[in-house]
């Protein structure tokens, strides 16, 4: 750095499993926050993919490259000459070593460039005798990053005597490097939590802090919203404090001044045991109140050991800090509260609870839009018809705003009631396109129906523009229902729409969906390789059909999915499959869910199975009614091996499993679902729709 007059001099290796450089080691000065953290390896607009991939010195000018990448602009506020040397061993690639230039025109002299070749040999050389002595070459998350006054192995939090005894200016330039990181990341983020765990990460692996915690105001107390490092007395102190109460953050509130208290210092023991994890208190700490315009909104507690007190005490960045991330949070609590009110109201226009007719077995879903604020046009609904039946609607209101959301609302009321008026699925069809063309609302949908007659296995399916059900018959063929698509509702005022039929054996499945399921049709290929890894289960196909869990990907539409197995006719499926409403706050229910059991199981000739199933549906059924807040549906169902117990609610929130410590061994509630877990062969819970499916298997053998 210092040889050819640079501003920042990195070293970049490659990311495993992924096609980026990442910043290892950076020596930097004032002028060197140009370099970035991350840089892709197949754009070859950078010098350094260009060197990763030729093995040649490459150079780029930062204002080329930020014309491509309008986002690298941030980093690019001076006009810089970068210039790549490839680190490689044979046919070993280790990444490049980037060295940036305050020039604007001219280019590395060849002895320069002869110089940086000689640099990346001899590093290339260390770094193979690294590898190959078994030292893991994988870049850390934020890298190393040094002032070129400090010496090559003084490290940010974790300098030598000597050097921390320094004029706290030979810290400014790494400090000012992770700050400017941290701000430009924190522009990007949308969610508190996401914005917290940046920050801790940057203050313990950037700036050296021991311990970290960070707290919000809510109402009129504070609460802990991320941490690390620190001890549990300490944190279960300060969670819940009253603002009124004394304490350094209450006090760093008050008064919106950044309080420091030194090793020994009284305020420190005042601190309600302000610890680190490996117990040590031999910590500066510093109290940062996290300011949005006049206010405050919450605190910043960081903990340095003794030997960093230049940095706690004595640099500004720490107060930039302050605002930095008070700013950024005020920004992400009112869309994490923006977030969570669409949420709800688009909850609240699905079917609180799907009903269950003889002779059909059914769960639904519904996802929004990853992270996004505004509501659906998705719906569906599940319709116990008055002539006998059940009919199957799902739809998609064009648009993603307040606008889409009431029109779907407006859509599945009036076709809820044209269906219960006795209408058929095109007369149902043709009249909510008529309410749709008088509301003029510039809004179409697209919408199927399908009217199924449990005791004939006779099905209509009807389509609006939308993708027809896929089917999976009872002997496993998979094919696209044979219905027209007519045009979708709001489009012309008098369309004609025509009823395909079908007639379904037992065990047969429709699939209804949206497009935002699969952003398009449903292939039959994904539908045939999910049920194979889901058998019979319905819940599961459901959660796999729409790719709930971890590592789901981001989801650019809203999806609705509306899933139907045909059991049979009705009195065929009475003989096998019993169910029971139980009423909202109706706690008289888990007595008669009791009685339901025991005479059901009686008349199956599985007595024994009686005590224990009876205490498993107790737990489920009461757990619904007391978190659920909503009707329950109890369904249970005999199969030739196992007897199988679904209870249906309208609380979105899945049943977990909850660990009970031996100081809550004694206590009287929290272990239902450990009943569970220990009584039956098996058990789980699937997100249906607005609610959840909680079910649970007994293994079964029909007494002789």
């Amino acid at each position: 750095m210092r040889d050819l007059h640079a501003s920042a001099v990195a070293v970049y290796l490659t990311v495993p499993g992924d096609p980026m450089l990442a910043a290892a080691v950076v020596v930097v000065s004032p002028l060197g926050l140009i370099a970035p953290e991350r840089l892709p390896l197949e754009d070859l607009t950078f010098a350094s993919a260009r060197a990763y991939q030729t093995g040649q010195i490459c150079t780029a000018r930062s204002y080329d490259t930020a014309a491509r990448h309008l986002d690298f602009g941030v980093y690019a506020a001076a006009p810089h000459l970068v210039t790549a040397a490839p680190l490689a061993a044979g046919e070993q690639k280790f990444g490049v070593l980037l060295v940036f230039l305050p020039r604007v025109v001219q280019d590395l002299s060849p002895s320069e460039t002869d110089y940086l070749r000689d640099a990346a040999k001899n590093l290339s050389f260390e770094l193979d005798r690294l590898a190959r002595s078994g030292v893991s070459l994988c870049p850390p998350r934020l890298p190393l990053v040094v002032s070129p006054e400090s010496g090559a192995v003084a490290e940010i939090g974790q300098a030598s005597a000597q050097v921390g005894d320094r004029s706290p200016d030979l810290w400014s330039a790494p400090f000012i490097f992770h700050l400017h990181k941290l701000s430009v990341s924190l522009t990007s983020v949308v969610h508190t939590r996401d914005a917290v765990a940046l920050t801790i990460e940057r203050l313990v692996s950037g700036f050296g802090a021991q311990a970290v915690a960070i707290s919000l105001i809510e109402g009129d107390r504070l609460h802990v919203v991320g941490a690390s490092g620190c001890s549990k007395e300490y944190l279960k102190s300060l969670n819940g404090i009253s603002v009124s109460a004394k304490s350094p953050e209450t006090e760093a509130i008050t008064h919106k001044q950044q309080l420091i208290y030194k090793v020994g210092e009284r305020g420190q023991s005042s601190g309600q045991g302000r610890v680190t994890a490996d117990g040590r208190d031999e910590h500066v700490w510093v109290v940062l109140p996290l300011l949005a315009g006049d206010h405050a909104l919450g605190t910043c507690s960081v903990g340095f050991t003794p030997e960093q007190h230049l940095i706690a005490t004595q640099l500004s960045p720490l107060s930039t800090l302050s605002t930095l991330l008070g700013q950024t949070l005020e920004r992400t609590q009112l869309y994490d509260a923006s977030h969570a009110l669409a949420q709800k109201l688009q909850q609240a226009l699905l079917p609180r609870l799907l009903p269950q007719p003889a002779g059909v077995l059914t769960t639904s879903r519904y996802e929004p839009p990853t992270g996004a604020i505004e509501l659906g046009g998705d719906w569906y609904d599940l319709i116990t018809l008055p002539a006998g039946g059940v009919a199957a609607v799902i739809g998609d209101v064009e648009g993603h705003n307040t606008t889409a959301a009431v029109v779907m609302g407006q859509l599945s009321s009036a076709i809820r009631s044209y269906a219960l008026e006795g209408h058929d699925p095109t007369a149902v069809l043709y009249r909510a396109n008529r309410l749709l063309v008088d509301l003029e609302t510039d809004h179409f949908a697209t919408c199927c129906c399908v009217w199924l007659d449990p005791d004939t296995g006779t099905a209509q399916v009807v389509s609006a523009g939308h993708p027809r059900p896929l089917i999976r018959t009872a002997d496993g063929a998979y094919l696209v229902a044979a219905a027209d698509v007519g045009v979708p509702l709001g489009v012309e005022a008098n369309p004609s729409y025509q009823a395909s039929v079908h007639t379904l054996e037992p065990a047969t499945l429709l699939v209804l969906y949206t497009d935002g399921l699969s952003g398009g049709e449903l292939a039959q290929e994904t539908l045939e390789a999910a049920v194979a890894a889901s058998g019979d289960e319905l819940e599961m196909l459901g959660d796999r059909l729409m790719g709930s869990g971890a590592g789901q990907a981001p989801r650019a539409d809203d999806a609705a999915l509306l899933l139907l197995r045909y059991e049979g006719p009705s009195a065929e499926v009475k003989e096998y499959i019993r169910r029971l409403h139980v009423l909202r706050h109706d706690f008289q229910g888990v007595r008669r869910t009791r009685h339901f059991l025991t005479t059901c199981l009686d008349g199956w000739h599985l007595d024994s199975l009686s005590d224990s199933a009876e205490v498993l549906a107790s737990e489920v059924v009461t757990n619904a009614l007391v978190h659920g807040d909503s009707d329950v549906d109890v369904c249970l169902r005999r199969y030739p091996d196992h007897l199988r117990v679904e209870v249906r609610d309208s609380d979105s929130h899945p049943a977990m499993l909850v660990d009970l410590g031996p100081d809550e061994d004694k206590a009287e509630g929290g272990r239902g679902l450990v009943i569970v877990s220990a009584l039956a062969s098996s058990w789980g819970n699937s997100p249906s729709g607005r609610g959840k499916t909680v079910w649970f298997e007994m293994d079964a053998q029909e007494a002789p």
